[in-house]
């Protein structure tokens, strides 16, 4: 009986030491870390991700990071019933790889105030110009549906996101 509580208190002991060890690993190791492939560590969690902030009413969008596995484009949509609708803009063809705090991409009109956005990636069908009929959009990896984020338009909104580089 002895030795079975010895073990398991040696297996708890080492289990807390391990814990610890992880734990100080990581510890003042800041969120925006690039690794060495130059990637911003803890944001990126597929091959595709796109992250932006609320937005202040404007005619642009601002987008702090996009990643893609092969070039393509950030599309900017509205609402439509809660899906994605008309295309209100979209940036350049971005190269494959990550890219932050892009130049504020234009829109054909001013957004409002309570306004639902939908930014969407699509991937370039090798032209470099932006179709929306050949230029199919970015899938989830794990969904399988469009790869977006919805952001909201506020009067309220601080300055977006940014990066550091």
């Amino acid at each position: 009986m002895r030795k079975k509580t010895l073990l398991i208190l040696g297996g708890f002991i080492i289990a807390i030491i391990a814990g610890v060890a992880l734990f100080q690993k990581d510890a003042g190791q800041p969120d925006d870390v690039v690794d060495d492939t130059g990637n911003s560590a803890g944001l990126i969690v597929d091959k595709n991700a796109i992250y932006a902030t609320e937005q202040l009413p404007s005619q642009t969008v601002s987008v702090a990071l996009v990643r893609l596995a092969n070039p393509g484009f950030v599309v900017i949509h509205e609402d439509s019933e809660d899906m994605p609708g008309q295309i209100l803009g979209q940036s350049v063809v971005l190269k494959a790889g990550e890219t932050k705090n892009l130049s504020p991409i234009t829109l054909s009109r001013s957004t409002k105030d309570g306004e639902t956005l939908y930014i969407m990636l699509h991937f370039d069908d090798g032209d470099g110009l932006f179709n929306p009929t050949k230029d199919k959009p970015v899938l989830d990896s794990v969904s399988g549906e469009p790869l977006l984020t919805i952001v909201i338009v506020s009067k309220d909104a601080s300055e977006p996101g940014i990066i550091n580089p």
